[in-house]
């Protein structure tokens, strides 16, 4: 019986030092392999600037790359007008930033995906003899 009680407490401690040893095999499944990322390309933008009143307003915008100008246009409104053009958002373009007036406004996105801006301003000026034209716009900016 002793013979016997020994040879149990050999194979338990075999039994013991096998399931406690260092393993070079995983016990996590692996890792899947990554969706391919989606390339980011140039994209293109639309503009449209409304103007309406009596005077004369300037406006810009910016694409930019975590907050430097990577990209800049500009345009003066007159009177009652409604300008419009498209360009080219760069693909590394992550933040706008535009400036209608004396209103500025700066937005974040993700850039690859859409994005779209409205933003609205006024300037007032000085004119003779008491006149003060101003003039009202409207920037809206889809991409």
């Amino acid at each position: 019986m002793y013979r016997l009680r020994i040879e149990s407490c050999l194979l338990f401690a075999v039994v013991l030092l096998v399931g406690c040893g260092e393993r070079n095999t995983p016990t996590a499944p692996s890792a899947r392999p990554l969706a391919a990322t989606a390339a980011l390309v140039d994209r293109p933008y639309t503009w449209t600037l409304t103007c309406t009143g009596d005077g004369m307003l300037y406006a810009s915008w910016h694409w930019t790359q975590n907050g430097a100008w990577i990209t800049s246009s500009y345009m003066d409104c007159w009177s009652e007008s409604q300008l419009s053009n498209a360009g080219v958002r760069p693909a590394n373009a992550n933040g706008f930033t535009a400036t209608v007036g004396q209103h500025t406004h700066t937005w974040t996105f993700d850039p690859a995906g859409p994005f779209t801006a409205t933003l609205s301003g006024n300037a007032t000026s000085r004119g003779r003899g008491g006149w003060n034209p101003k003039e009202v716009a409207t920037l809206n900016v889809d991409s």
